[in-house]
């Protein structure tokens, strides 16, 4: 076989840039925590059937899509920390996603103190890692920009957070800085000290990973849906350096219509916009949407723009959805508008 020439320093330039790839990832971050242990107090109406991180977006489970970005940057090792609830993201793991990673997984009873169980997990990566909540959302590309401000910083615990909140929720957690070094921790912002709204997206330098090692298992934490927050909160007050890696905007997925923001921007940056059932031919489709495959859709509908159809939804005739959500087997009836909604095979939230 006769290579051209323009082929062989194609070839040569690819096995260069994949070498420097894997020279730039031997000093990244190797290993991420994800926590998917939904809080006992956190009140879904999306959860009655399944666990607050196997909801959907877009196609896939909410943990499945904070994992994806993480593989996307090379990580290949993840401590999964589950609940009693969480089964279900065992078996996706261990079933449908990706081959060539290693899943560790632990149970979290509500009993147990989660400084015992990050301090265990701290102890056997005994490295520095990635730990992120399964509902802490921002950009796409935002893990790039995170592990790029780990390499110029390697020793300190890296927050993650924006002046723009998405999130509906009706309570969230600040960083106070100055020149993206984090001073302080707060529930509340104000005028005066202009904090950043923070989401459960962290990376934990040596240092950090040696503190979290020597924590006390009585120490006394606040137990709350923001788990490793309030272990970042005590870090600083007890002398820890923070840097903030600033995102353009930041949604911690937990009040309900949190979720149609999220698949809005997922279609928006044109993730998974597929249309995957057999459709009439009368149906109009105003982009972007996604439709899962065995979705049922009658004859005149007019389904987008911002739209997911999850397995298993029904779709009656001359229906007109925009900027909705239908779960799985729920049922829009014929001739409805729904706008702005989730429907749930309980009702609508709007």
């Amino acid at each position: 076989m006769i290579f051209s020439v323009e082929h062989v320093i194609i070839k040569v330039r690819k096995s260069i840039f994949n070498l420097l790839i894997r020279l730039r990832n031997f000093n990244l971050v190797k290993h991420a925590v994800i926590l998917t242990v939904g809080s006992l107090s956190h009140r879904s109406q999306l959860t009655y059937n399944r666990a607050h991180s196997m909801l959907p977006a877009l196609g896939k489970p909410l943990v499945i899509r904070i994992m994806d970005r993480l593989y996307r940057v090379g990580i290949r090792h993840y401590t999964v920390v589950v609940g009693e609830n969480e089964g279900a993201v065992v078996n996706y793991l261990n079933t449908q996603w990706m081959p060539d990673v290693t899943v560790n997984y632990i149970l979290k009873f509500p009993n147990d103190s989660f400084v015992k169980t990050i301090k265990t997990i701290a102890q056997k990566i005994n490295e520095p890692f990635i730990v992120c909540s399964y509902n802490s959302f921002t950009h796409t590309h935002f893990p790039e920009a995170l592990l790029n401000h780990y390499e110029e910083n390697p020793d300190v615990l890296l927050f993650s957070g924006a002046s723009n909140t998405l999130s509906q929720a009706p309570q969230h957690v600040f960083a106070v800085t100055e020149s993206d070094v984090v001073k302080e921790i707060v529930t509340a912002s104000t005028p005066e000290k202009r904090a950043l709204t923070l989401i459960d997206f962290f990376v934990c330098g040596a240092p950090v990973v040696e503190y979290i090692m020597k924590l006390s298992d009585q120490a006394t934490y606040q137990e709350s849906n923001r788990q490793f927050m309030d272990i970042a909160k005590r870090y600083i007050e007890n002398g820890g350096k923070g840097i903030m890696t600033r995102a353009n905007w930041v949604l911690q997925v937990e009040a309900d219509r949190d979720l149609l923001t999220l698949n809005k921007h997922l279609l928006d940056e044109g993730h998974d916009a597929h249309i995957l059932s057999e459709l009439p031919y009368t149906v109009k489709i105003i982009p972007p949407v996604r439709i899962d495959p065995q979705v049922n859709v009658g004859q005149g509908a007019k389904i987008g723009p911002h739209v997911y159809l999850e397995r298993g939804a029904s779709v009656g005739h001359e229906v007109v959805l925009k900027d909705c959500i239908v779960l799985t087997k729920a049922n829009v009836p014929s001739q409805k508008t729904l706008t702005g909604t989730i429907l749930t095979t309980r009702g609508s939230l709007t």
